[in-house]
C-alpha cells in the first residue's frame, strides 16, 4: 500500500538537513554534471523534484552510489560532500525500499505531468551499468531490524553521522583513519547497512558495548568515536 507520508517525511529531512546547500549541489552535479556557486540559485531548487530526478535517472541504488562517489572524488571538500552523499544515500535508500515494497507513491516517480528532463538524460548504457555495481556490499535487508529510518535518524540528531560512519566502519571492518584519505572504502557502507550488520554480529549488548569500547581508542578522535559509541549503544541496546 502506498504512503506518502513517509515519502514526505524524507523530503522534509532532507529540506531542514544543515547540510542543505551541498545536498542540492551534489545531485545537481550527479544528474547534470553541472555545478553551481550561485548560493540564491541552489537554494531556489526544491529537494522533491531532485530527489525525484536522481531516482528516475538512476533506477538502482548501487548505481547511484558508484555515481555519487565518483562526482565525489572531483571536489576539493570531499570530506565534506561525502557527509552531503552519506546523507542522500541514507534517505533515498529508503526510498528505494519503498518502491521496491510498492509503498512509494506511483505518482512520484510516474508523474502524469512532468517539467524534469531526464527521460532524454538516461542512456542505455546507465541502464546496463546495473550489472557492474552488483558486488558493492552490503545490500538492504530489513529482516531484523524494521524501523532503520527511525534509528538512524535519532543517531543522526545526536552525533555527526560521519563519525558514526567511522566507528561502525572501524568495528566492523578495519580502522579507519581520515589521514589516509581512503574514503572510497568507507562509502561503499551505509549507516543502515552498518547498523544491521553490528546488530547481526554482536549477539549480546555486552559484547557490542565492549568491542566498541576497543575501537573508540584506536581511532585518530576517541572523544568524538566515545560520544558516537553512547548514542549508538542507546539506540541499539532495545533490540537486545
Amino acid at each position: 500500500m502506498e504512503d506518502s507520508s513517509l515519502l514526505e517525511e524524507v523530503i522534509d529531512s532532507l529540506e531542514q538537513d544543515s547540510n542543505v546547500l551541498r545536498i542540492k549541489r551534489l545531485i545537481l552535479f550527479t544528474c547534470h554534471d553541472s555545478w553551481s556557486n550561485d548560493v540564491n540559485e541552489v537554494k531556489a531548487l526544491h529537494v522533491r523534484e531532485l530527489v525525484r530526478e536522481l531516482m528516475i535517472l538512476f533506477p538502482d541504488l548501487n548505481m547511484l552510489k558508484h555515481k555519487l562517489n565518483s562526482h565525489v572524488k572531483q571536489l576539493s571538500k570531499q570530506s565534506d560532500y561525502l557527509l552531503a552523499a552519506d546523507n542522500i544515500i541514507d534517505s533515498l535508500g529508503f526510498l528505494y525500499t519503498l518502491r521496491d515494497e510498492g509503498k512509494l507513491p506511483h505518482s512520484f516517480l510516474n508523474p502524469e505531468v512532468s517539467n524534469v528532463p531526464v527521460s532524454q538524460s538516461i542512456s542505455s548504457h546507465d541502464l546496463h551499468e546495473k550489472n557492474d555495481f552488483d558486488t558493492v556490499p552490503h545490500r538492504h535487508n530489513l529482516k531484523h531490524l524494521t524501523n532503520l529510518f527511525d534509528l538512524r535518524a535519532d543517531i543522526s540528531r545526536n552525533i555527526s553521522p560521519l563519525h558514526a560512519k567511522i566507528l561502525l566502519f572501524s568495528t566492523l571492518n578495519y580502522r579507519f583513519s581520515p589521514q589516509e584519505r581512503d574514503w572510497s572504502a568507507l562509502y561503499t557502507y551505509d549507516i543502515d547497512d552498518l547498523i544491521q550488520t553490528l546488530f547481526q554480529t554482536y549477539e549480546t549488548f555486552e559484547s557490542l558495548e565492549k568491542r566498541l569500547a576497543e575501537v573508540c581508542l584506536t581511532l585518530d578522535q576517541p572523544e568524538d568515536a566515545k560520544r558516537a559509541s553512547a548514542v549508538i549503544l542507546q539506540a541499539l541496546k532495545p533490540f537486545y
